[in-house]
Formats: structure tokens, C-alpha cells, sequence
């Protein structure tokens, strides 16, 4: 992730702007959306213990640190990620998070909730992020 800022800082002019996107390195909850309330069913882990986001967040503050970008601000948000089911959203990890956990206990009250909805349900991953804005150095 270092050579990937220090490439991109080698691309931008002087003074040029770089916005850094990623998860933090934390669960993420798992919502259900039904009848106009968002209640929380669980969890979704990760088997490598989020070491990529630790990673990404590590190369940030270094090359912070080695001058080639100033920090100008970070601010966290909430990036939801909506399925119309629980099938849509284990094959999106599937395809695209392969060290996504979803626990048992998360799976099946997911599956609770769902068959206690009245339909118009929709399951939810709240990814927190946070956003970077750097300052080529």
C-alpha cells in the first residue's frame, strides 16, 4: 500500500489532491430494514482480523510521516451496502470479500427477522469508513 501512495504521489502535480477511502478495521453490523425500523440482527467478522484495513491505515500514516503527503482531514462514515435478501448479500461477499465471516448466530436471526417481516424487508451491511484527504507534499 506505501508503493501505491508513493506511485500516486508521483503522478499528482505540486499540491494535488488525493482522497483515500477504506474500512476500518472493526466488525461490521448487519441490519435488517423492515416496516420503517433498522434493527440490528449481528455481526460480520472477518477471518484475517481486518489485517488489510490495519494495512491501508498503516501505509496512510506513514507516508504522512516520510513528508510526501499532508494530512488535511478525516472524517468516518457509515457505507451501506443494501441486499434484498440474505442469499443477495453472502454471494456480493462471496464474489468480492472472500475473508468475510458471517456468523451462525447473525445468519439466523437474520433469517428470524426476516420471516417475521411482512415483506419490504432488506439486509444491510454498515461498513464504518473513513475518508482521507492528503496534500502532495
Amino acid at each position: 500500500m506505501v508503493h501505491a501512495l508513493t506511485l500516486a504521489h508521483s503522478l499528482l502535480a505540486p499540491g494535488g489532491l488525493l482522497l483515500n477511502v477504506h474500512d476500518l478495521p472493526i466488525p461490521h453490523v448487519i441490519e435488517v430494514h423492515a416496516g420503517g425500523k433498522e434493527i440490528k440482527a449481528g455481526w460480520l467478522m472477518d477471518s484475517s482480523d481486518f489485517n488489510d484495513e490495519r494495512e491501508a491505515l498503516n501505509a496512510l500514516s506513514e507516508v504522512v510521516e516520510m513528508g510526501q503527503y499532508v494530512l488535511e482531514d478525516e472524517r468516518e462514515f457509515d457505507f451501506k451496502v443494501h441486499a434484498d435478501n440474505l442469499a443477495e448479500l453472502q454471494d456480493m461477499l462471496a464474489e468480492g470479500w472472500q475473508s468475510a465471516v458471517l456468523p451462525k448466530a447473525t445468519i439466523k436471526r437474520v433469517n428470524w427477522i426476516l420471516g417475521e417481516s411482512s415483506g419490504g424487508a432488506a439486509v444491510v451491511l454498515v461498513v464504518p469508513t473513513r475518508m482521507t484527504r492528503l496534500r502532495a507534499g
